[in-house]
């Protein structure tokens, strides 16, 4: 039996018939090689767990040993498609907001082909019977976060708060934080400090921030992957606010 049929651990050949039950394939790219369960301890528990779920994978001892530089280089694979989602999403996001202010305000008869007196042509019937050209209201909105050419002007309505973090931490680490895992310019992210002007911050145990980006990202900042274990994030009521909500 050629040796691509045999356990690279015990070199005992693994039956064909019987290859789906006793044996079980490394998931290393440029592996692929088969094992027998009982050679790399493989139970029946596991096994199932295995084949059920595609999140879990078996990798031989030779795969996971790999050298850092191969490691290295397959988590900079890793971060480039992710990337590419990331700004999938994006452009989607965009066409999205492109949609909402195109039709977004236009009455139910502007979006559809059986509106009365619209012709093929993109001709409209006026209150005068006469024809007359329809107006483009294209409106575009840009998603590119990582530009330093130009200075925008972007909407910002809504904060969140964030905490709890250690009281060194300043408004720079939390903006550095954020324009890596959201991939926005930093000029983008404001944030803020919530602590009294003469706090003492060696008495704080704790600190928190009111962080806002463009509101056409806004959502992103409730993502918990992009946070740290333990920080919570919440809305942002203004104290008057609050006390206007308690009248």
């Amino acid at each position: 039996m050629a040796d691509n049929n045999n356990c690279p651990k015990c070199k005992k050949s693994i039956a064909a018939k019987e290859a789906a039950a006793t044996s079980i394939g490394c998931s290393g790219e440029d592996c692929r090689r088969r094992f027998h369960r009982t050679c790399v301890n493989i139970d029946d528990a596991t096994f199932e767990a295995i084949q059920k779920n595609p999140m879990i994978s078996f990798h031989c001892d030779e795969c996971k040993n790999q050298s850092p530089r191969a490691f290295a280089a397959k988590l900079h694979t890793i971060e480039e498609k992710v990337n590419k989602v990331c700004n999938g999403v994006n452009q989607i996001q965009g066409r999205m907001y492109q949609q909402y202010f195109q039709f977004g305000n236009q009455p139910l008869q502007a979006l559809g082909a059986a509106a009365p007196g619209v012709g093929a042509g993109g001709l409209a019937g006026g209150l005068d019977g006469k024809k007359h050209p329809q107006q483009n209201n294209l409106i575009v909105v840009g998603n590119n976060c990582n530009s330093d050419r130009l200075q925008v002007v972007c909407d910002y309505g809504r904060w969140v708060q964030v905490g709890k973090f250690a009281t060194n931490t300043s408004e720079e680490d939390v903006i550095d934080h954020l324009a890596e895992e959201l991939k926005i310019n930093k000029n983008l992210v404001k944030c803020t400090k919530l602590v009294k002007n003469d706090a003492n911050l060696s008495q704080l145990s704790y600190c928190k921030f009111k962080i806002s980006i463009p509101d056409y990202r806004f959502n992103e900042l409730f993502n918990e992957a992009i946070w740290p274990s333990g920080v919570m994030v919440s809305p942002f009521t203004p104290r008057s606010q609050l006390n206007q909500n308690r009248l």
